[in-house]
């Protein structure tokens, strides 16, 4: 794909023009942006994330878009670095729960309205609520309501008890629902009656400390800073997002000076971008690549030898060394430093010769075993997936195992992970290409590793554990946040004991930024706060 530019004024001319004869409102070419700089911004999503409730392409995705044009009841501390981001009061201001875990009762926050002035209330969240749950609802959404599905996955009833307070009931006794509602964001029910569900994204409105003054699918999106926020107004005055799949791409648009923020530029370019006063940010968050058999059929159903053999075979410090040290080697799921990282057993080395021998335990000799892999080529947090397969493919190789490699565009692989690897279209797949949030909310492990996910939503690669299920069960039940993760560090002993993934590379989350670009914090989430930064203006 050839990099997306900035738009030059004869290509805004003749944009405006498009989009005036096709009716889109949202397209206008725009002016000096307002006090407080302009942070440009070069994604590594393949496309402007959809502004819906919630946004598409993964985490980038709410990154970028949700998170600036909406609020949840909770949102998580994104302004520091020494600690787990967890959630906080957002337009939720305080809640009570019952002792048993199942009745949640929030206050809301007053005086804090949409971006086209209506009133957020107790009306504004059922109706969202509704809208994604509720489907006699006449704005009932079936897109997000699939994307939002795991969010909701424990909520039985909701309604208002006055037009300040709601209140939640979930089918169990569940401690995690300030997490998932950090996830959960609030149109302005006025636009979405006005426009339908079909055309909000081109009037996206929300709460949040941006609003949305441009959207060309495709090109860019643009965030003006919101004036009335509710926490206050943000120092920042725009940000403007550019879809760049490349890395090659993004290191060309920050060194031309078209963008100010480059998200996993290619790694070779770290040396010189320090040496030429760029920013450097990295550091250990709640990412992996980590991905996941198709254990709905042989040949890893069953086969723990096989699984086994497969993880030791990988050279991860080779991969490491390959992206020049951005990433570094799994020992588990979760990064060593995770409240749910186990101590109890040790991660795979590279040992060939083990390699080998369990792969002959498994029933195979060399030459004998050909398998598919499917990956993206790009998106959202997937690091440097074409030279980190290549990689892989000579690995396994060298142990005497064939894989044939199969690139996918990154949604149609979330797509995958949504249909499950037993659906017709994707039962050829052997191994599928995971790059999860591991560990940035306890709530993200139920879709990966339940046998029967939560909300109806089907098993995605064949994983069923009873072990498992009961530790991750009883987590989520726990009020004390310390048994919480004493629960979740045996699911990860069970997983790493039964090779249930391939343990492979964590991330570092590089981006850089420009020498003009202040008051930013790398978190650890995929998650960012830009209400503290700002752009020297020219």
């Amino acid at each position: 794909m050839p990099p997306v530019r900035p738009l030059t004024s004869l290509r805004y001319a003749l944009l405006a023009l498009l989009l005036v004869l096709a009716g889109c409102t949202a397209a206008a070419a725009s002016g000096p942006p307002p006090s407080g700089g302009e942070l440009r911004i070069a994604m590594s999503a393949g496309n402007i994330p959809f502004p819906s409730t919630p946004p598409n392409e993964g985490y980038e995705g709410y990154r970028f878009v949700g998170n600036n044009i909406y609020d949840g009841l909770t949102r998580l501390n994104l302004d520091q670095s020494k600690t787990l981001p967890t959630p906080q009061p957002s337009l939720a201001q305080s809640w009570t729960t019952s002792k048993d875990l199942r009745t949640w009762t929030f206050t809301l926050r007053q005086g804090v309205r949409f971006h086209d002035g209506t009133t957020f209330d107790a009306d504004a969240v059922i109706f969202q609520f509704d809208r994604l749950r509720t489907k006699t609802s006449p704005y009932y959404d079936a897109r997000s309501a699939a994307s939002a599905a795991a969010a909701f996955r424990y909520f039985k009833s909701w309604r208002k008890l006055d037009d300040r307070t709601v209140q939640i009931t979930t089918t169990q006794p569940y401690a995690w629902l300030l997490w998932d509602l950090a996830g959960i964001f609030f149109p302005s029910p006025a636009v979405v009656k006005k426009y339908g569900n079909d055309n909000y994204n081109q009037h996206a409105s929300g709460t949040g400390p941006f609003r949305m003054t441009k959207y060309v699918d495709g090109e860019e999106m643009e965030l003006t800073r919101n004036d009335d926020y509710w926490r206050g107004r943000v120092k920042l005055g725009r940000i403007v997002l550019y879809p760049q799949p490349e890395p090659a791409s993004r290191l060309s648009m920050l060194q031309s000076g078209e963008v100010d923020w480059a998200e996993v530029p290619s790694p070779d370019s770290v040396q010189q971008l320090r040496k030429e006063g760029y920013q450097i940010e990295m550091g250990k968050y709640p990412h992996g690549i980590m991905p996941r058999f198709n254990l709905f059929r042989a040949p890893f159903k069953g086969n723990l030898a096989l699984r086994q053999a497969l993880n030791y075979a990988l050279d991860r410090q080779g991969t490491a060394a390959l992206l020049n040290n951005v990433g570094y080697p799994a020992s588990e799921y979760v990064y060593d430093g995770n409240p749910s990282y186990t101590k109890q057993t040790q991660g795979y080395s590279y040992d060939v010769e083990k390699a080998k021998k369990l792969l002959a335990e498994a029933g195979y000799r060399p030459g004998q075993l050909t398998i598919t892999m499917a990956y993206p080529t790009g998106g959202s947090g997937n690091m440097y997936p074409d030279t980190m397969m290549q990689k892989l493919q000579a690995d396994f190789a060298a142990i005497g195992v064939t894989t044939i490699l199969r690139p996918l565009e990154w949604n149609t692989i979330i797509s995958i992970g949504l249909d499950g690897l037993n659906a017709q279209q994707w039962k050829d797949i052997d191994i599928l290409w995971a790059s999860p949030a591991a560990g940035m909310m306890p709530t993200g492990f139920s879709a990966t590793f339940f046998c029967n996910r939560p909300g109806g939503l089907p098993n995605a690669t064949g994983l069923c554990d009873p072990k498992i299920d009961a530790a991750l069960g009883a987590a989520s039940q726990q009020a004390d946040v310390a048994s919480q993760y004493r629960y979740l560090q045996q699911m990860m002993d069970v997983a790493l004991k039964n090779a249930y993934f391939l343990f492979w590379m964590h991330d570092l989350n590089l981006r850089v930024l420009s020498p003009k670009v202040h008051g930013y914090v790398q978190p650890q989430s995929w998650w960012v706060d830009f209400t503290q930064v700002t752009v020297e203006e020219d």
